[in-house]
């Protein structure tokens, strides 16, 4: 009998290793390291000013790297010591107001930077992305002419034109309105995927980011907060600040006492932490459930506040009488609740979330 055997995961087309750069004495990027492997989509994530797309700048050459190493296939793009500029390396970026040439056509945004090939090999590259972005008819087109999707599709192809190995997008769907952004979004993840590109996304949504990203990379002050896959983020947040970045919470503070954690919500378990442990207590406003008074042990009295319907789901802003304590609760479809009304609510214990304080 024969043992299996398992293809080892690709090596990174793309590392990067203890990444800092400062303008001045403000540190954009603080010690951060990632690689990403051929086909893989990394998102990063994060408030503005928290170097995401300072590490987008780097990695192209847009900045010069004052400490660390950038390499893709192993050799080096940048260093303290060494620095190749932006049109020698293997890199394609895709800006957010995508920066076509307006006096050039389709055809022509696409063969721009491809000097150095051969007439015939440029002109089939470019027949080639045409067909691949559905823009063959609108070659001869200029982009003033053309739908913000179209525009979005002339600059991935215009980043993919010189093949290259490692794929930068910064905020790629912020010019587009929102009902364009899920479609095209789509669409642009399925190209990336099929082309074998290893490619980093620079969003601030956190939503976009577990859409598009094999895994995402939160970056918090210059550095990385948490990387990992979507599920793992959302489920097992590193700290406060990605679980609220995922989802909105509710959250409490508290003292741990002979085991359990006190909150206006009832009690938890804490396993492992001595008591006048002071933590941050989180509850996914999804993970709120609401009953009739008196129904559930387990649950605490709450008075409505009002509620809003949001179409695929109803927000329930309640207080919970004596401790002026607001807490927010969602519930699937719509639910005929009003003002005044006394429930009760109960955590879903098993995915409540508990951090150190502060």
């Amino acid at each position: 009998m024969t043992t299996p055997t398992t293809s080892p995961p690709p090596a990174p087309s793309v590392v990067l290793s203890g990444i800092t750069h400062r303008y001045g004495r403000l540190t954009a990027v603080d010690g951060v390291s990632l690689s990403v492997a051929p086909r893989e989509v990394v998102c990063v994530v994060g408030p503005s000013g928290c170097g995401k797309s300072t590490l987008l700048r780097l990695v192209s050459g847009l900045e010069a790297v004052q400490a660390g190493t950038i390499t893709v296939d192993g050799a080096v793009l940048g260093s303290p010591d060494r620095s190749l500029p932006p049109e020698r390396r293997p890199v394609g970026m895709m800006f957010q107001d995508f920066a076509l040439f307006p006096h050039l056509t389709v055809a022509g945004n696409i063969a721009f930077g491809q000097a150095d090939r051969p007439r015939a090999e440029r002109n089939r590259r470019v027949a080639e992305l045409l067909e691949t972005m559905a823009l063959s008819r609108y070659a001869d087109a200029y982009p003033h002419t053309l739908s913000g999707g179209q525009q979005q599709r002339v600059a991935l192809a215009r980043a993919m034109a010189r093949d290259p190995k490692v794929l930068l997008l910064d905020e790629p769907f912020s010019a587009l309105d929102e009902q364009l952004r899920r479609s095209v979004r789509e669409e642009v993840v399925r190209i990336i995927r099929a082309s074998g590109i290893a490619t980093i996304v620079v969003t601030h949504d956190p939503e976009e980011a577990m859409e598009m990203g094999d895994r995402v990379v939160v970056m918090q002050a210059g550095r990385v907060v948490q990387a990992d896959t979507p599920v793992t983020l959302y489920k097992q947040p590193a700290n406060s600040f990605v679980a609220r970045l995922f989802g909105e919470v509710n959250r409490f503070e508290a003292l741990v006492q002979d085991g359990q954690i006190v909150t206006p919500l009832g009690r938890i378990t804490a396993p492992g932490l001595p008591g006048g442990t002071r933590v941050e207590v989180a509850c996914r406003v999804e993970d709120l459930e609401l009953a009739a008074p008196g129904v559930r042990p387990d649950a605490v009295p709450v008075r409505v506040r009002h509620a809003s319907f949001l179409g695929s789901a109803t927000r329930v802003c309640l207080d919970v009488p004596g401790g002026g304590t607001e807490i927010h609760a969602r519930l699937p479809g719509h639910v005929d609740v009003q003002p005044g009304q006394e429930l009760a609510a109960a955590m879903a214990v098993e995915r409540v979330m508990v951090f150190p304080a502060g």
